[in-house]
């Protein structure tokens, strides 16, 4: 399968599109009083069609924080917690007070993600997955924006042709259907968060603001949905 992920693309199009560092983008993350060191994720918002899509991004959200320095609490622990309140969908926990966070949880920031795009798409011959998500890190202390990025990838599953139009179409429907979403969404956790500021347990902390990595257009696209 061939991979496109837009992080990677960066230097090829930064002379179309505003490139940040890490200082400039998210200068809260490099604040002695502001940044955070602790995280509660908070169970994805699922905007595709794919009902099982926010379950699986759930299970691949921890690793990629964890390794860039944040102390994570787990995914798992939290959402049942928020099961047995009655609170099963993202969505119905975006109107709680970030407040309530830091008391509950002790984390200084809460991130919340959003399933933009889980599709399977078809052309013919050709053929891809996409899956899109949203990411906005807020502090528990006043609700401001720590982190964001919106970030999406696109997986071809076209397969070889084999020379014959019928064997080729049904290949490319076989391939489609046994893509397994999962790396997909690990890829996307991971080139997203390679535009977050390294946090306190990476050996590079506070080693990384002049890092010219942030698509400016992504950090405000992640932003929108939240007015």
């Amino acid at each position: 399968m061939k991979l496109i992920s837009t992080i990677a693309l960066v230097f090829l199009i930064s002379a179309c599109a505003e490139v940040e560092t890490k200082g400039q983008a998210f200068p809260k993350m490099y604040s002695e009083t502001d940044k955070p060191v602790s995280i509660v994720v908070v169970p994805a918002i699922n905007n595709s069609t794919a009902a099982d899509a926010a379950n699986l991004v759930n299970s691949t959200l921890t690793i990629p924080f964890a390794d860039n320095g944040y102390y994570v609490l787990p995914v798992s622990i939290v959402s049942d917690i928020f099961r047995r309140e009655g609170l099963i969908e993202g969505s119905q926990i975006t109107g709680i007070p970030l407040s309530m966070f830091k008391t509950s949880f002790g984390a200084d920031s809460v991130l919340y993600i959003t399933i933009n795009k889980w599709d399977t798409n078809y052309i013919v011959l050709a053929a891809n997955v996409t899956v899109g998500m949203s990411y906005v890190l807020r502090s528990t202390t006043d609700s401001a924006v720590l982190w964001s990025y919106d970030q999406e990838i696109v997986v071809d599953t076209s397969g070889d042709s084999t020379g014959f139009l019928l064997a080729d179409i049904i290949k490319t429907a076989v391939t489609t259907a046994m893509t397994d979403y999962i790396p997909i969404a690990r890829q996307v956790n991971v080139t997203a968060v390679a535009t977050m500021p390294y946090g306190k347990y990476h050996p590079l902390n506070n080693t990384d603001a002049g890092a010219k990595v942030v698509l400016k257009k992504s950090k405000e696209k992640a932003l929108a949905p939240a007015g």
